[in-house]
C-alpha cells in the first residue's frame, strides 16, 4: 500500500518515468568493487586501450578527480535507494566535466564509466555514452 501511495504521489507531483522508480542494487559487493576502482591510479598509459596517458600530471589528477567524485557519490548512496535516474545523473555529470578535456581523456573517462556499468552489471547505456561523447547517438541515425 505504501509503495502505491508513493508511486501515485510521484506521478501526480512530477510525472515520474520508470527510471525514477527503478532501483539499482548497490550493496556491499558493488561498493567494494567501486572502492577498488577508486583506489586505482587512473588516466595512465594503457596501450591495450591505445591510451597514451595524460600529457601531464596536473591533467591526470584533474581527470582522475572527476571519476573519483562519481565513484564517491555512488559509494555513499544508500544501498537500497539508488534509482536508475540518480545513477545516470551521477555519470552524466562526470561525462560533462570530462567533455571539457582533450578527446583522449574523454574517451578514457568513458571507458571508466563502462567499468562502473560493468560493476553494476548494466549492459547498455541506451546511447547515453555516445550522446555524451558526440552530442548524439550515432546508432539512432
Amino acid at each position: 500500500m505504501k509503495l502505491i501511495i508513493i508511486l501515485l504521489a510521484c506521478l501526480m507531483i512530477q510525472g515520474c518515468n520508470e527510471g525514477d522508480r527503478k532501483f539499482i542494487p548497490n550493496g556491499s559487493d558493488v561498493k567494494e568493487a567501486l572502492q577498488e576502482l577508486k583506489s586505482q591510479k587512473k588516466f595512465i598509459e594503457d596501450m591495450a586501450l591505445f591510451y597514451p596517458g595524460t600529457p601531464d600530471d596536473q591533467t591526470r589528477i584533474a581527470a582522475e578527480n572527476i571519476i573519483s567524485s562519481a565513484l564517491v557519490k555512488l559509494i555513499e548512496s544508500p544501498s537500497d535507494k539508488l534509482t536508475e535516474k540518480e545513477f545516470w545523473l551521477i555519470l552524466k555529470i562526470a561525462a560533462k566535466q570530462l567533455a571539457k578535456m582533450d578527446s583522449e581523456e574523454m574517451e578514457r573517462g568513458l571507458s571508466y564509466i563502462e567499468e562502473i556499468m560493468d560493476i553494476y552489471k548494466i549492459e547498455s547505456s541506451d546511447g547515453r555514452l555516445n550522446k555524451w561523447h558526440y552530442g548524439f547517438d550515432p546508432s539512432s541515425h
